[in-house]
């Protein structure tokens, strides 16, 4: 699922954003930058089998969840926006977020990320909760290895088809390819597949979860 990217800005090895209109962005922009997402994810097919079917407590849940995220890379230095305003927002995370430490742990704690499974509805917060334990044991068998992973992508709807998506990526390709580090994401819909795989991305698991499509994709650095 394409929702759940990141070292401290001060130490990671990314000295620039590749292209001018990238930039990383600032948490004052944070509330603009969940709804970006909770608009671009608003129609996702499996995420939406979990959350309320009330627009408002639907739209509530989403921003929730993408604010939390949000909170939680932050440390790590890696969400990027567009440059003039927030029309859309890649959360990466680095190698080093996946060291299970206390710090990991009350980043999760304190971000807001933890509560999220209670704005979903009440019936179905335990199947989501084994979507994610899913989610996790399918990424530690499908790519073992240090690599960066793709929490959230989305572009606001009125700004879609304008390539912003694919040089959202960009600063994160350059440095998987630059240090030889692969990335990994999961996502649910047909053409956001064939969106990666144009990307660089090859599917590395296809499954279903409550008659939901979702499918693995890894991305292996070019030399």
């Amino acid at each position: 699922m394409q929702t759940y990217q990141v070292q401290d800005a001060a130490k990671n090895s990314v000295k620039v954003v590749s292209n001018p209109d990238i930039v990383r962005l600032k948490s004052s922009d944070f509330a603009i930058a969940s709804e970006r997402l909770s608009a671009a994810f608003s129609q996702d097919p499996l995420i939406s089998h979990f959350l309320p079917e009330d627009t408002a407590a639907k739209q509530r849940a989403l921003k929730h969840l993408s604010m939390g995220f949000l909170n939680f890379a932050q440390p790590y230095g890696h969400i990027y926006t567009t440059a003039d305003e927030p029309k859309g927002v890649a959360i990466w995370l680095p190698p080093e977020a996946f060291q299970i430490t206390f710090l990991q742990l009350w980043q999760a704690l304190t971000s807001g990320l933890l509560i999220s499974p209670f704005y979903m509805r009440w019936t179905r917060i335990k199947d989501f909760l084994a979507l994610l334990n899913t989610e996790i044991q399918m990424q530690e068998k499908l790519s073992p290895e240090p690599h960066w992973y793709l929490g959230m992508l989305g572009v606001s709807p009125k700004c879609q088809g304008q390539g912003i998506g694919g040089i959202l990526l960009q600063p994160v390709l350059a440095e998987s390819d630059r240090t030889k580090i692969p990335c990994y994401l999961e996502t649910t819909t047909p053409s956001a597949v064939r969106f990666y795989q144009r990307h660089g991305f090859e599917v590395v698991h296809q499954g279903m979860f409550v008659d939901h499509e979702y499918w693995a994709m890894k991305r292996y650095p070019k030399s």
